[in-house]
């Protein structure tokens, strides 16, 4: 008998993962704050909720796909929110990339209704969700990891189990100041190239060659080359996951300076306008303010 998912936030992300949810053969509940975003997958064979306290009373695993740490609370904890509908031993999936410190807190309320919770943020962009493809790591019980590998397995290739609640926060923050830091450094040496007058097609091809090369460089290079920024991964959500990982490290008494000011060069992006660009356009933010004009 196929597993009963309920799942919540029908986004750029979170559309392509409930499909593959769907083509796994699960029966899916969903709901999505915006009512019209839930027409694609209810055509598709989904059905429809009316609050997220109806996803968890008809669903055993609840997943959630939110922007941030506030819209998790609310839909967990808040009016009609899922803890008022979850059942005894129901298991909660986040799957939204949001602080340990709130994603320790709702699971020891989900677990005082004898739920369990596990934060399982992903890696990966809109095509990579489509192509259920995405790395996910996993915090919290094990045996509650354990027995449902189907259903990261039916949306993700790169499966880690990392540790106990909130590790799976901390494994997906860290890696995205990192990729944060690559993407930015990349726009400077760019410019610095585009400035001497080589094209951006010959340093990209050069420094897949060298050890400057890097995942942000294969999978950004061909819009960059482009100059075309249309989101797989917006940039005011890059700039969230640094705050959040530079308020983590704050509380934990760990140094970031470098991530903390490669966040303001996110910032005068979203300042430019950029923020529903891809986070890749912080390179065309690195070439405003170098006064390059690329040859691509």
């Amino acid at each position: 008998m196929a597993k009963k998912i309920g799942f919540i936030g029908l986004g750029m992300m979170g559309t392509p993962m409930s499909k593959n949810l769907l083509r796994a053969g699960f029966e899916l509940t969903v709901w999505n704050r915006t009512q019209s975003k839930m027409k694609e997958i209810l055509d598709l064979g989904a059905r429809p909720a009316s609050s997220p306290r109806e996803v968890a009373e008809k669903s055993e695993v609840v997943i959630t796909m939110l922007a941030g740490p506030s819209d998790f609370e609310q839909v967990i904890l808040g009016k009609d929110g899922v803890l008022q509908g979850l059942k005894p031993g129901s298991v909660v999936i986040d799957m939204s990339t949001i602080s340990p410190e709130v994603s320790r807190r709702v699971a020891a309320e989900i677990a005082k209704a004898g739920s369990k919770m596990l934060d399982a943020p992903v890696g990966g962009s809109v095509g990579v969700a489509a192509a259920a493809a995405l790395t996910i790591q996993v915090g919290g019980n094990r045996q509650a990891f354990e027995a449902h590998r189907d259903i990261f397995a039916a949306m993700g290739k790169n499966i880690f189990y990392i540790g106990g609640n909130g590790m799976g926060c901390y494994m997906k923050l860290l890696g995205n100041a990192i990729m944060g830091v690559n993407m930015a450094v990349l726009g400077e040496g760019l410019c610095l190239g585009s400035k001497a007058g080589i094209p951006v097609e010959t340093m990209v091809e050069v420094l897949k060659t060298t050890g400057a090369a890097s995942r942000v460089l294969e999978t950004r290079g061909p819009n960059i080359l482009k100059g075309d920024y249309k989101a797989q991964f917006m940039m005011k959500l890059i700039f969230k996951d640094m705050g959040l990982a530079l308020d983590t490290a704050a509380q934990d008494s760990i140094p970031m300076p470098i991530s903390g000011l490669v966040r303001q060069i996110y910032a005068q992006s979203i300042v430019d306008g950029r923020e529903e660009d891809d986070y890749s356009a912080v390179v065309a933010t690195a070439e405003k303010l170098s006064k390059v004009n690329p040859k691509r």
